[in-house]
């Protein structure tokens, strides 16, 4: 079976030159690694990267190719080896997205927050999502729903405290580990 394919080389051939590139690149490999399995595994992979090159470039010598392709693959081998001296290095390394179950946890609570929502009288909700969503003033909702803005204060605080006793009624029941601690205060940042 050809391992590849060259415009005008016969099949056997070419085998049998990628072959030969594979036992020198092997020997290279072997004497900057002194690991044979590891030599096997560099002179493997850079056969099949030059091959999957040459695929789509003009390559003037194949041995050079195979002979660069080992090196970066040894260089690479021992770059991954060496400790990490530099904590910052970690922060690039690690991947900046939510874990899946953060996310599965942050969509519960979501919907959670969706249902308390849907439970409060209307009123209340529609002066809540016009304060929150909107960002419409109390006195523009006051004059809206023909209410006084101490009343549309009100009516915003009584969701908030609704909202937060459904967060912390889902904390309970779905992450009792993680259970908010009671208070008095509504969390900062929420009120007005």
């Amino acid at each position: 079976m050809s391992i590849g394919w060259r415009r005008g080389v016969e099949p056997q051939r070419h085998d049998d030159e990628w072959a030969a590139i594979r036992l020198i690149v092997r020997r290279y490999a072997l004497s900057r690694t002194r690991q044979p399995d590891l030599a096997d595994d560099i002179a493997q992979q850079a056969v099949l990267n030059a091959i999957e090159y040459q695929q789509n470039h003009i390559v003037i010598s194949l041995h050079a190719l195979a002979f660069r392709i080992a090196d970066n693959l040894i260089k690479g081998h021992y770059r991954r080896l060496k400790p990490i001296s530099d904590i910052s290095e970690i922060d690039g390394m690690a991947c900046a997205r939510p874990l899946p179950d953060r996310i599965t946890e942050d969509r519960a609570e979501t919907r959670a927050m969706l249902e308390a929502l849907n439970k409060m009288p209307p009123l209340r909700r529609d002066v809540f999502m016009r304060r929150r969503l909107d960002g419409q003033s109390c006195e523009d909702i006051g004059r809206a729903l023909n209410l006084n803005p101490k009343a549309i204060e009100k009516h915003i605080t009584r969701a908030l405290v609704d909202l937060h006793a459904a967060r912390r009624k889902w904390r309970e029941v779905e992450t009792p580990d993680k259970t908010i601690k009671p208070d008095n205060d509504i969390e900062e940042g929420w009120a007005s």
